[in-house]
């Protein structure tokens, strides 16, 4: 394992594990990088930095350059990376390279490609895209009330309807001053955490240019960055539904007060990836107990299925297995505050069992007892 907490931006940009996880987002890569954030959020500022350039040079290609010109010009970038930055002790070398040097940088980069060229290749598409959505919304809804938070700090909003919002930093909001009609609709560019009042007759719509979250009532986060190859929905309470904007799919939502489609519950996100519409659903990389939840788990010759009835109610999950050949295991453990894949890896030990997660859903699979 690479010594990320050590990493520099330079290092992370070329990181084949990082790069993927930029360019093309799985399950795999999304559980540990949202972990490992979590784990190191003093690192987030470092992290975006190189995700911004490997999308820059993640561009290239198009620019019609060969292998060889563009590793000749992705070093030429770190070699000025390296000059900009001011004479420190080696052992602090890496870690004080200020924001403005990563922007002198790209500055770089524009001047080689062509600040024309590139700046039309790297304008995100969901920009434009969250500009046309405001325009319809404002042709079929009127005034909208436009709220904008530039700062690096939360800002909290709240709604016509009693919901209240968290605004991220770099992130724009949009609604109307009146909820009329059978729906609820806001707009959102950039990150947001709501918590929505319970309508169930008016469900709730957060729109983003790529992404519909639908609801009735619940606590959910929407990352939508406008640079961002991917919209992420996690839930905390509750549920919701997410599908593509537009489409048949979006026209029958609007329609019905059911949630449809891919429903999310507590310890759930889905990842839509913007380039190729993949919308996909998984847990969290470390699911949390449900409110009011017991912290210990004493068993003792303890049949497998309990132990699972168990974890499932805790932690909101499904658990998937072979009841007929695992059901009657016993088991005989102790946990407190271990994350659940640790209580599962360590489960899965004692009975000779194997886990994966598949659809937001742990499969435990193996030879069983009987």
């Amino acid at each position: 394992m690479p010594d990320y907490p050590h990493f520099c931006a330079e290092e992370f940009a070329q990181d084949e594990f990082f790069v993927r996880w930029v360019l093309r987002p799985d399950a795999e890569t999304e559980a540990f990088w949202q972990q490992w954030l979590a784990t190191f959020a003093f690192r987030r500022d470092e992290v975006e930095a190189a995700r911004q350039l490997v999308l820059g040079l993640h561009q290239l290609p198009q620019a019609r350059l060969s292998s060889a010109e563009k590793m000749a010009l992705r070093q030429r970038i770190f070699e000025e990376i390296d000059t900009m930055e001011a004479p420190v002790p080696a052992a602090h070398h890496r870690w004080l390279v200020p924001t403005w040097q990563w922007a002198a940088a790209a500055s770089v980069l524009l001047m080689l490609l062509g600040i024309g060229q590139l700046w039309q290749l790297q304008q995100p598409v969901s920009a434009s895209g969250y500009r046309a959505l405001l325009a319809q919304a404002r042709r079929e809804a009127g005034t909208l009330r436009d709220i904008d938070n530039p700062t690096a700090g939360t800002r909290l909003v709240s709604l016509p309807d009693g919901s209240s919002v968290l605004l991220r930093p770099h992130s724009r909001l949009a609604f109307p001053v009146r909820f009329v009609g059978t729906t609820r609709p806001v707009y959102l560019e950039g990150s947001a955490f709501f918590e929505v009042a319970k309508n169930p007759e008016k469900p709730f719509f957060v729109n983003t240019a790529s992404l519909v979250t639908k609801v009735l009532g619940t606590s959910f986060e929407v990352q939508a960055a406008a640079k961002s190859p991917r919209v992420v929905v996690t839930v905390k309470t509750g549920r919701v539904s997410v599908y593509p904007q537009g489409g048949e799919q979006a026209q029958l939502q609007a329609r019905t007060q059911q949630l449809e489609g891919i429903v999310l519950t507590p310890n759930q996100q889905a990842t839509y990836r913007l380039a190729d519409h993949q919308l996909k659903r998984t847990l969290l990389a470390q699911p949390a107990l449900a409110g009011g939840a017991a912290a210990v788990f004493e068993y003792e010759e303890t049949p497998i299925r309990e132990v699972f009835a168990q974890l499932e109610k805790a932690y909101g999950v499904s658990i998937v297995y072979d009841k007929a050949g695992l059901g009657n295991c016993p088991l005989t453990a102790s946990f407190t505050d271990e994350p659940l894949f640790e209580k599962l890896r360590l489960i899965c030990k004692a009975t000779r069992a194997h886990y994966e997660v598949l659809d937001a859903q742990i499969v435990i699979t193996g030879p069983g007892c009987n």
